[in-house]
């Protein structure tokens, strides 16, 4: 049994006439011990996916117009308020990407980790704790950090502080939203490289939210691309790295910076993400697609598993791959 498992999840903001469908019949599966990551622009469904997990979208405006998350064979939408509580942080945690907005300023770092303990594992909150799970997210000098306030760290230490209190409560499930997002290049990979090794040491799941298919092919054994609320493409990180099927991927892979095509001008996808409920008729993604054909913006393709394993919203796919 997967440890999560979304099915046909549909997420509406406001009511009636006016509502808008932000997320639109996306299903994931993830098992213990492995990392999912979700890639797409900002727009595209990827957060308020991973918020949605645990419920923490506030009804109203947000709606589940249809769908089911399970954790742990257990449907997320159909538990009550104390069930909600014991999956928050105790089963699943995240991790944000503007840790300096996420951490109390007037707080020391140590006290805001012995809150979360507290709350999830009373018996084991003592400094001595804290200074482990400091010194397990690679902080030096744990026991002068811990007194330490959030603008006395760098953004790199502020993360793993963030992430040493996602820990506290040893949940199952690690979601991670864009994690690296305002951090330097050298930082985004140390903090890649510490995901990597708490995976492995804790055997947690790990949902990674990017917009970066490089980080993606880092850490992630699964991928799904967003756009517009929707799949277009899910399959192993390998395969989609490799050999993207779906035009949006093979636009996102083709706009990564890199060395071999130095000098050269950097592909970009002209346009934008379409807003919930603006979305065109049709495919989502043909207003942007170099390879559109007219059936594109008449009928909207349904997401196929092809052989493999791999899933793809596309018709066309073998057109123009590379």
């Amino acid at each position: 049994m997967p440890l999560l498992e979304i099915k046909n999840l549909q997420l509406e903001f406001g009511s009636g006439s006016s509502a808008s469908r932000a997320v639109d019949g996306v299903s994931l599966s993830l098992e213990a011990g492995k990392t999912l990551c979700l890639v797409g622009e900002s727009g595209s469904g990827k957060s308020v996916t991973a918020l949605s997990i645990a419920r923490l979208l506030p009804s109203p405006p947000a709606r589940y117009a249809g769908g089911e998350i399970w954790i742990e064979g257990r449907d997320v939408l159909k538990m009550n308020a104390r069930e909600l509580r014991g999956i928050r942080g105790g089963v699943v945690s995240y991790v944000f990407q503007e840790p300096g907005a996420s951490l109390n300023p007037v707080f020391r770092v140590g006290s805001q980790i012995k809150e979360a303990l507290r709350y999830h594992r009373p018996d084991a909150a003592t400094d001595a704790e804290v200074v482990r799970l400091l010194k397990q997210v690679g902080i030096p000098a744990p026991e002068t950090r811990a007194r330490s306030y959030p603008h006395e760290l760098s953004g790199g230490m502020q993360q793993r502080v963030m992430i040493a209190m996602a820990l506290a409560s040893r949940p199952q499930l690690l979601i991670a939203d864009e994690p690296t997002t305002a951090l330097d290049v050298t930082i985004q990979a140390q903090i890649i490289d510490l995901l990597r090794d708490l995976r492995a040491q804790l055997g947690m799941a790990v949902l990674l939210i990017t917009h970066n298919l490089g980080l993606a092919g880092d850490l992630a054994d699964e991928v799904a691309v967003l756009y517009a609320g929707q799949i277009v493409e899910s399959g192993s990180a390998g395969d989609i790295l490799r050999r993207p099927l779906h035009p949006y991927t093979r636009a996102l892979i083709r706009s990564i910076p890199s060395l071999e095509n130095a000098g050269e001008r950097l592909e970009t996808i002209p346009g934008s993400v379409p807003l919930p409920g603006a979305f065109p008729a049709g495919c989502r993604f043909h207003p942007r697609c170099s390879q559109a054909k007219p059936e594109c913006r008449e009928e909207q393709p349904a997401l196929l598993t092809q052989e493999g394993g791999r899933a793809v919203r596309c018709p066309w796919t073998g057109a123009g791959a590379k």
